[in-house]
C-alpha cells in the first residue's frame, strides 16, 4: 500500500503547502548561497557545521525516558549557529543536507521527508528574517541574535508538527501546541546555550569550537545509553498492550506500600476489577477487538490511581493512604466509567470491582 493512500485528505491539505513553499525556500537558499562570495574558511566552516549536524541527526537526544519521551536533535544547535554566523540560506542547506541525507538512510516515508525538510527550510527563513535588523557586533547583539533565532526554530517548527499530528490522529491543535512546548522547552533552552557558546567559540576560531563539539555528541550518546537502559528496565514491569505495571510490578509495589503503610500508620486500599464475560468478547469478535477492549478498560483505569495489569481480564488499582470509604468509591467509580464506554460493534462491557482496605 502506498503512503499516499493512507494519508488522510486534511493532512494532505497542510502537507502539499508546506510542501511546496518549503521547496520554493530552498531554490531560493541555494540562489542566494551560491550567488553570494564564500571565502575558503567560510566554505570549511560550513562543511564542518555540516557534518557535525548530520552526525547529530543520526544520533537525537532521548527525552523524558522514563515515561517514554520523544527525542530532540543536537542538529538544532548548529543550524542555528550556522543561520546566525553564515546567514539564512547557508542555515537552510545545512537542514536540508543532515536532516535529509539521514531521513534517507533510515528509509522513512517520501512525504514525511518532504514536510519535515520543507518545515527546517521555512524555520530558517523565519529566523533569519527576524534577526536580519539585529547587529551582530555587540555582545547584546550576538546574544538576541542566538536567542530569537533559537526561539524561532523551535516555535514555528512545533507550530507546524502539531498540526500535522493534529489533522493525523484528530488531537486538538489548540491542546498540542502548549503541550509540545511545555515538552520540549528545557532542552531547547538548553541548545539555546550551547547555540550560544558555539558561535561564541566558533567566530574566534572554529578549532576551538571543537571543545563544545565533542562535549554535545557525548552528552547525546550517554543519554541514548541511559534511555535504552530505562526502556528496558520499565519494559521488564510493564504490560507490553496496555501500558500498565504488570504482575512483577504489582507485588513490588505492593511490598512498599504495605511496608510504608505499616511505618506511617495509614491505609492502603486495593482494588480488584474483571471484565464480565471477556472470554466471549474473544471468542466472538477475535482477539484484536478483545486487546482493544483491554486497551481501553486500562486507559479508564489510569485515572483511579496506581494500575496493574495481572493477567488476561484482571487489573488491580493499588490506593495508598485512602480508607475502606474511599475504597468503596473507587470500586463504584471504576465500574462506571468502564460501563459507560461504547466499544463500537461490540457494544457496553460491564466489570466486576471488589475491593479491601487494610
Amino acid at each position: 500500500m502506498s503512503t499516499q493512500a493512507v494519508t488522510p485528505r486534511r493532512l494532505s491539505a497542510l502537507l502539499l503547502p508546506v510542501c511546496l513553499a518549503g521547496l520554493g525556500v530552498l531554490v531560493a537558499a541555494a540562489y542566494v548561497f551560491a550567488t553570494t562570495a564564500h571565502s575558503d574558511r567560510t566554505l570549511i566552516s560550513l562543511v564542518a557545521l555540516t557534518a557535525a549536524a548530520t552526525l547529530a541527526e543520526r544520533f537525537p537526544v532521548p527525552i523524558n525516558a522514563e515515561s517514554g519521551g520523544g527525542v530532540v536533535s543536537l542538529t538544532f544547535v548548529f543550524a542555528v549557529a550556522a543561520i546566525v554566523l553564515y546567514g539564512w540560506a547557508a542555515g537552510a542547506l545545512l537542514l536540508l543536507i543532515a536532516t535529509g541525507a539521514i531521513h534517507v538512510a533510515q528509509h522513512r516515508p517520501f512525504q514525511r521527508i518532504a514536510f519535515n525538510v520543507a518545515v527546517l527550510a521555512i524555520v530558517a527563513l523565519t529566523a533569519g528574517v527576524l534577526i536580519s535588523p539585529i547587529s551582530g557586533d555587540t555582545v547584546g547583539g550576538l546574544v538576541a541574535r542566538v536567542l530569537i533565532a533559537a526561539t524561532a526554530d523551535s516555535v514555528v517548527n512545533i507550530l507546524f508538527i502539531s498540526g500535522a499530528i493534529a489533522l493525523s490522529t484528530g488531537q486538538s491543535y489548540a491542546r498540542l501546541v502548549p503541550s509540545n512546548l511545555r515538552a520540549t522547552i528545557t532542552p531547547f533552552a538548553f541548545m539555546a546555550s550551547a547555540a550560544l557558546m558555539l558561535v561564541v567559540l566558533w567566530e574566534r576560531s572554529p578549532v576551538l569550537a571543537t571543545a563544545l563539539i565533542g562535549p554535545l555528541l557525548a552528552i547525546s550518546f550517554y543519554q541514548r545509553s541511559t534511555h535504552r537502559a530505562l526502556r528496558a528496565m520499565r519494559l521488564a514491569l510493564t504490560d507490553p498492550l496496555t501500558g500498565l505495571g504488570n504482575h512483577r510490578n504489582f507485588h513490588e509495589r505492593l511490598q512498599r506500600e504495605l511496608l510504608n503503610a505499616e511505618e506511617q500508620h495509614t491505609p492502603v486500599t486495593l482494588c480488584f476489577v474483571d471484565i464480565d464475560d471477556f472470554k466471549k468478547i474473544n471468542d466472538r469478535f477475535g482477539h484484536p477487538s478483545g486487546d482493544r477492549v483491554l486497551s481501553q478498560v486500562a486507559g479508564r483505569l489510569r485515572q483511579g490511581g496506581g494500575a496493574f495489569r495481572l493477567g488476561g481480564d484482571e487489573f488491580a488499582l493499588l490506593l495508598a493512604g485512602q480508607d475502606d470509604v474511599a475504597a468503596l468509591a473507587a470500586a463504584n467509580s471504576v465500574v462506571e466509567r468502564i460501563a459507560g464506554v461504547d466499544f463500537d460493534h461490540i457494544g457496553r462491557v460491564t466489570c466486576k470491582a471488589t475491593a479491601a482496605t487494610s
